[in-house]
């Protein structure tokens, strides 16, 4: 079965967060799984550490993943460069798209 990730926030507005939800591709009724703490970062880690145990390849991202992640940048840098590594790995590149 295959996955897929969104993160769930207002566009605008990255302090309006809402979580990241997992759904299975083909019918996103399915939620698999959340993960929505008061922590955007502590999220996007136990995401990649769920991710890491289903397998990698069995899990899309969505762009809201990316979004998010840079959007946070208004909030904390730091953070937001710690969530684009983990969602990217070391395609940097991806930041500028």
């Amino acid at each position: 079965m295959i996955f897929f990730a969104c993160t769930k926030h207002d566009e605008s507005d990255p302090k309006n967060y809402n979580g990241i939800e997992v759904t299975t591709l083909g019918d996103p009724n399915i939620v698999v799984a959340t993960f929505n703490s008061y922590d955007p970062l502590y999220d996007y880690q136990n995401f990649i550490s769920w991710t890491e145990s289903i397998g990698d390849d069995n899990v899309g991202f969505c762009d809201s993943l990316k979004a998010f992640a840079k959007s946070y940048k208004n909030v904390s840098e730091h953070d937001s460069a710690l969530m684009l590594s983990m969602v990217y790995g070391d395609h940097q590149d991806c930041e500028d798209q």
